[in-house]
């Protein structure tokens, strides 16, 4: 069976040992972990929304309610000190059948750390996630991209998969909303991950028109884990079934 997208870290790990240390949040990534086989059964293109940073006290409810209103699952990267802060958020990010994945606790640079250091930030976002949600994520985004050799290999020892996006929308940078939204809707592939933050108010105003933009083009929306083929209640891998989104695809 073909290596499948989480799968390709291993060649990310062969790649950083060859010479790489850390990438930069803003420039491409000289990999990507490769995308889902389609195989024989013809289904709808996946994509997954995800959103870093939050849980945001007033940006973060209002992608919900969005979201909410379009049927659409997403992935929300959350940071752990901020989960802290605004735990009823992060529960409702789960009631509403998001998936919730570890953003660190403090958002620090993950190259600049210590072994020590790198678990530490991902185990406190880890337990938070356990505590509020009752769900087990092992799946992680450092924060700004910023990786090293040392900090992939002693996550990966301890279970973690890392996950990094296809389409960067720079919305954290001041994109305007239509700029962002033709970006993604120009970019869009089978299998992407889109990046978006969920402190941004331009980001809450382009999900609706990205959402039918990509409805148009045939996209099903789905979870990270779903397109990685996790389950997520049993944290194992398990190959991706065709038309399994818990949110189907709603015409317009």
């Amino acid at each position: 069976m073909t290596i499948r997208r989480y799968h390709a870290i291993l060649l990310g790990v062969a790649l950083l040992l060859s010479g790489a240390v850390s990438y930069s949040s803003w420039e491409s990534h000289p990999y990507q972990l490769s995308r889902p086989e389609i195989g024989v059964v013809p289904r709808h293109p996946w994509i997954a929304l995800t959103f870093d940073d939050g849980p945001h006290p007033v940006m973060t409810e209002r992608l919900l309610s969005a979201l909410k209103d379009e049927g659409v699952p997403a992935t929300f990267f959350i940071v752990g000190k901020m989960a802290v802060r605004h735990p009823e958020i992060v529960q409702e990010i789960a009631r509403q059948g998001h998936e919730v994945a570890n953003h660190t606790f403090s958002h620090p640079n993950l190259a600049r750390l210590d072994s020590k250091d790198v678990l530490n930030e991902l185990a406190q976002t880890r337990a938070v996630i356990q505590k509020l949600t009752g769900q087990d994520s092992r799946l992680y985004r450092p924060p700004g991209g910023d990786y090293s050799r040392q900090s992939l290999n002693i996550a990966s020892k301890a279970g973690y998969h890392m996950v990094l996006w296809d389409i960067l929308t720079k919305d954290v940078n001041g994109a305007p909303a239509a700029v962002m939204q033709r970006h993604i809707l120009n970019n869009a592939t089978d299998g992407a991950i889109v990046l978006m933050h969920s402190g941004v108010q331009t980001t809450v105003e382009m999900l609706p028109g990205v959402i039918e933009g990509l409805r148009r083009e045939g996209y099903h929306f789905v979870t990270v884990s779903q397109i990685l083929g996790f389950d997520r209640s049993q944290n194992s891998y398990q190959p991706p079934l065709p038309d399994t989104a818990a949110f189907p695809i709603v015409s317009r």
